[in-house]
């Protein structure tokens, strides 16, 4: 039996992949398209500024934070030829937001889709470990693609599934875990954050991020990771640490929840770069 999580992503999944798909038959490949392309999806964990190893910041609240375990289920990523909301598009207007795709208006040359056609795609979900590559790009595999300059992309946040198998079983069923410790004069706590980001599938999106990539054959499209900027607005100080300094459970009622769980679903949580 389908869970209605799993109905709803996938549903998301396919309409994105046709477009993908067919966005070339249905306006022609040439002068609006481009033509099929094959090129590789990677992942990397960005250093913030001044820094010589991911998981080592300052926040902007003067805490210093070390991550010592950080894992994360992550994808579909798709990328869209259309700017990121966030920005005015080359024609000037502000584009619909991706959710239109749950009531779809047709347009000869548009999608449904506030990014216009999927240029690219990953098309499953993965476990990514931050730390585990020291700040070197965990190469996934091999995407489908069309040829053209890509302005945006999409990914969504999400529990681990059964297909996942073994390798989800350090994140205990939760869609981020994170542990480390925090330091801000003389004091310093050790701490352990788990999100979660359960359906609809509109809450597990960070959507639209923006982008100046041209596709071609063999490149490499690398979607960096900034958890520096998870962190910003964190206020430590209100986390109550247990007797005898053990760490700390960061509870959902805490504002520090509060402040990781809006920031990891911000489109500046997240950058990429074409290699």
């Amino acid at each position: 039996m389908t869970t209605p999580f799993r109905t709803t992503r996938r549903a998301f999944t396919t309409l994105l992949g046709t477009a993908l798909l067919g966005g070339g038959s249905a306006c022609g490949l040439s002068g609006t398209g481009g033509r099929a392309i094959v090129f590789r999806m990677g992942l990397r964990t960005a250093r913030a500024p001044g820094e010589t190893q991911p998981g080592l910041f300052t926040t902007d609240t003067g805490w210093r934070v070390t991550l010592t375990s950080a894992r994360m289920v992550l994808g579909p990523i798709y990328l869209f030829e259309n700017s990121s909301p966030l920005q005015p598009s080359p024609t000037g207007r502000w584009w619909r937001r991706v959710s239109d795709v749950l009531a779809p208006t047709a347009h000869a040359h548009d999608s449904f889709f506030a990014g216009g056609r999927v240029l690219g795609e990953w098309d499953r979900e993965v476990v990514y470990d931050l730390l585990g590559d020291g700040g070197e790009t965990r190469v996934l595999g091999r995407s489908p693609g069309i040829a053209g300059v890509a302005r945006s992309f999409s990914l969504l946040l999400q529990p681990p599934s059964r297909s996942l198998g073994a390798e989800a079983a350090s994140l205990e069923g939760r869609s981020v875990l994170m542990e480390g410790t925090a330091s801000r004069e003389g004091r310093t706590l050790a701490f352990r954050a788990a999100l979660d980001f359960p359906p609809p599938v509109e809450l597990q999106r960070v959507e639209f991020v923006p982008i100046d990539v041209e596709l071609e054959d063999e490149g490499l499209f690398v979607v960096e990771l900034h958890p520096h900027r998870w962190f910003e607005g964190a206020l430590f100080e209100r986390l109550e640490v247990p007797p005898g300094g053990a760490a700390v459970a960061v509870p959902p009622e805490s504002q520090v929840h509060r402040a990781l769980l809006v920031n990891v679903r911000r489109h500046t949580a997240f950058s990429a770069t074409w290699e």
